[in-house]
């Protein structure tokens, strides 16, 4: 089994932009998703104390 994972912010926009790279990744790799898991966390802006929600998910193929 393999896995790929990806990170993106949480804003609508984000989230259309994430959308849109996972479906163009799974077609363009003709992958078929075996386990899908979401998750939420925050980091850190550009080293400040400031942290920005973000999505992290993980496709197991």
């Amino acid at each position: 089994m393999r896995v790929q994972t990806f990170l993106g912010r949480v804003s609508t926009e984000s989230m259309q932009q994430m959308e849109e790279h996972i479906n163009e990744w799974l077609t363009e790799h003709n992958v078929e998703p075996k386990h899908i898991k979401q998750s939420f966390g925050y980091e850190r802006a550009n080293q400040s104390s400031v942290q920005e929600p973000v999505i992290v998910v993980t496709v197991w193929y």
